[in-house]
């Protein structure tokens, strides 16, 4: 799908990528399916627990990398994916992702880029740039109407 960059943003610490991930997952109003990339100890979780938040989901959202996916109830059902150990995209497939697709959630996947069917199927890609110390740049494209509701975040 052809995303286009509609934010970017600098946050200084974990409490703003959390906040971001906030303002992000409150300005979702239909089904989507996110792909994060970022390297290792980039943010990607806590950016998770921020949209969860802003999309309705209360407890704690840890990050499923050895159960591979997670589900959180919130204004829409929210899927958590973190595709770090995976090995091979059936596996995925074999979850039933692919067809969760098909209903009415908001997908979260960290590591998307380790699935290229998801990567094609995204409607917003983020990638978070580690800076120095806990600075990281996050930068948001998305496709569509998505991308009209996102523009303006803080």
């Amino acid at each position: 799908m052809l995303r286009t960059r509609v934010h970017t943003v600098r946050t200084n610490d974990a409490a703003g990528t959390e906040m971001f991930g906030f303002a992000l997952g409150a300005r979702i109003a239909q089904k989507a399916c996110v792909c994060i990339t970022g390297p290792l100890g980039a943010g990607k979780t806590v950016l998770v627990k921020g949209m969860c938040r802003g999309l309705g989901a209360d407890g704690a959202v840890t990050s499923p990398t050895f159960i591979l996916m997670e589900s959180f109830t919130g204004r829409l059902p929210i899927v958590h994916l973190d595709l770090y150990r995976l090995e091979h995209e059936r596996e995925i497939e074999e979850i039933g992702v692919y067809d969760l697709l098909r209903d009415n959630v908001v997908m979260i996947a960290e590591w998307g880029e380790r699935s290229p069917a998801l990567m094609d199927a995204t409607d917003i890609e983020i990638t978070i740039e580690p800076g120095v110390g806990s600075v990281r740049t996050i930068h948001l494209d998305a496709t569509g109407a998505l991308a009209r509701s996102l523009e303006g975040l803080p």
